[in-house]
């Protein structure tokens, strides 16, 4: 039932994708609704579910092979609406990345099996079941019919999809151009497999899991039965374990799924046709699956690679869910109030820099350092590792840099979140090419001279950053500007870095105060709209009031005779043991120049 790339025309793929839209739609407003309850687990155990009962694949008549679909169960317990989105993603994993339904008939098979299967199940189900005892047989019964007309509704839609084909679409001498078959033939052929085989494993897996259900955690047939009573104390613990262990158990049969022989009807490739249509000749070459047909390359027995693909496939499915739970979530937070996402940052930027105050009075090794020393010495450190030429230097100055990191109570972590992961980001993307440049022996297609080229240009981005990071968070700021004049900087460029510095927490508690007074006087969020109005003219608000704040500074600082200078109540000196630490410095970064050369 999995309709290849080809076999059905763009016009016809087009139209059932826009026909599966708004039930997509329905479905992930739905799950959207409920993302802090059990809906999103529940959707990755029955996305799993569907996915491996489709693995196992029957003989039908004609020579031919059907499956099961799943998309019953998942109707059962979940509803219409998830259970659309679950077999969607089963569906997806197939196309992508075992070749089992195209990527252009991806729409179409959704449309049969996911939305026809799961709302004929989801009616036909509460039809029969009716007011019945979530423990009684007639659910049981419900659920067999339910899943037995839901597998062969999908199916007849798929056979009137390939019937059309070849009257709609066919070239100028009428040769069909996408799949051969007309009505009278795909009907039958497609109807004869499923109304005995395929339909009858549809049914009874669907019976054989509601009557699992029952006894393991009958609570979860309750989603589809609101108006019957259940005694709590009849509820099961542990529903997702109880899922999950009937999962694992259909994984390690899937093996069973490659003994019959044969494909299914309808999915052959082009070359097995004989005479292949044109136009499905093109469309097959659309997109070829790095594990078709559930037979992995590098596992040579069949068997386990059919296992190991159903391993995958389950790992595929559970991390695309989580992948998509955490983008909702993030949605939703970012759906927040934009006052208070401007206002937990200001107050990050904060605590960012009261933690640098705070890291730079604790008694460490470069704490104790006078700021000159650690300009002078950490700047020449940063001119070493620029200017040297091996590797093995680098890397030694790299490793004194983080030593340096220890000594003075710099957390690791610190250092890996605000710098190495950045800088690696950062300077990877510019020596990846060099990775396939160059000459030298190669390894995976990796020359050994763009490698060493590439580690070159990580590692000194790395090194100075870290230096340099050391630098600020060990130096309270007023030293440093006043080791700065101390140096010879001009007085104009270490007033400008004083008042810069200390401007922005002017700036942060003014904002942090006009985004509270204006959430205060708010009930509720704001609309998109009004937001990026608020926005708008809070920063016009707020860029007014810095420059009459400026002015305002200005003038009291030159009131208490303010000319650039920084003045310290005890003013820095030099003892014998800064002259030994920025000797010792200035020595290893000799040192490293003179070797690394």
């Amino acid at each position: 039932m999995h309709i290849p790339d080809g076999y059905l025309s763009p016009s016809t793929c087009a139209t059932l994708y826009v026909a599966a839209v708004p039930f997509w739609y329905v479905a992930l407003q739905r799950v959207k609704a409920a993302l802090s309850g059990q809906t999103v687990p529940l959707l990755a155990v029955f996305a799993a579910f569907s996915f491996v009962v489709m693995m196992f694949n029957l003989p039908l008549p004609g020579g031919t092979t059907g499956h099961a679909v799943g998309m019953a169960m998942g109707a059962i317990v979940l509803g219409p609406e998830v259970s659309i989105l679950a077999v969607s993603m089963a569906l997806l994993i197939q196309a992508l990345f075992f070749g089992d339904g195209g990527i252009t008939a991806y729409g179409a098979n959704c449309f049969n099996m996911a939305i026809v299967g799961s709302v004929v199940a989801y009616v036909v189900y509460r039809l029969v079941a009716g007011r019945a005892a979530l423990r009684s047989k007639r659910r049981v019964v419900a659920g067999a019919i339910a899943g037995y007309l839901a597998i062969n509704a999908a199916a007849f839609c798929a056979a009137i999809e390939f019937g059309v084909q070849p009257r709609w679409f066919h070239d100028s001498a009428g040769a069909p151009l996408y799949a051969p078959y007309p009505l009278h033939v795909a009907i039958p052929a497609m109807m004869i497999g499923h109304l005995t085989i395929a339909g009858l494993a549809e049914l009874v897996i669907t019976a054989g899991m509601v009557s699992y259900l029952q006894g393991a955690n009958v609570d979860m047939l309750r989603r589809t039965a609101p108006e019957v009573v259940l005694d709590p104390a009849t509820a099961g613990a542990s529903p997702l374990r109880s899922l999950w262990v009937a999962v694992a158990g259909f994984i390690v049969l899937t093996p069973l799924g490659i003994l019959a022989a044969g494909k299914a009807w309808g999915e052959w490739k082009p070359r097995e046709l004989g005479s292949t249509p044109k136009g499905l000749e093109e469309l097959s070459r659309l997109w070829q699956a790095p594990l078709a047909e559930y037979a992995p390359k590098f596992v040579s027995n069949p068997a386990l690679g059919y296992l190991f693909s159903a391993v995958m496939g389950v790992g595929l499915i559970v991390l695309a869910v989580s992948g998509a739970r955490w983008l909702l979530a993030r949605g939703a937070k970012k759906r927040s109030a934009f006052i208070e996402r401007t206002i937990r940052g200001l107050l990050t930027a904060g605590q960012d820099a009261l933690f640098a105050e705070n890291t730079a009075q604790m008694n460490g090794f470069l704490q104790r350092l006078d700021p000159r020393v650690k300009i002078a010495g950490l700047g020449a450190l940063i001119v070493a590792a620029v200017s040297v030429r091996r590797l093995w230097v680098l890397i030694a100055l790299f490793a004194l840099s983080v030593l340096c990191a220890v000594a003075s109570f710099i957390p690791l972590r610190l250092l890996a979140a605000r710098v190495w992961v950045a800088v690696l980001a950062f300077t990877g993307i510019i020596a990846l090419p060099a990775l396939f440049m160059g000459s030298g022996p190669e390894i995976w297609h990796i020359h050994a001279n763009g490698l060493r080229s590439a580690a070159f240009l990580v590692l000194r981005g790395e090194t100075t950053a870290t230096f340099s990071l050391l630098l600020i968070l060990t130096t309270i700021w007023s030293h440093l500007l006043r080791s700065l004049r101390f140096l010879g900087v001009p007085a104009a460029a270490v007033a400008v870095l004083s008042m810069s510095y200390r401007y922005i927490f002017v700036f942060l508690e003014s904002a942090k105060h006009t985004l509270e007074g204006r959430q205060t006087r708010l009930v509720g969020h704001l609309e998109p709209a009004l937001e990026r109005r608020f926005a708008a003219a809070s920063v016009g608000a707020l860029l007014a009031k810095t420059v009459d704040l400026s002015g305002d500074v200005h003038t009291a600082m030159q009131a208490r005779g303010y000319r650039g200078e920084i003045r310290l109540l005890n003013d820095l000196q030099m003892r014998r043991r800064d002259w030994w630490h920025l000797s010792a410095l200035l020595a290893m970064a000799l040192l490293a120049v003179g070797l690394g050369q």
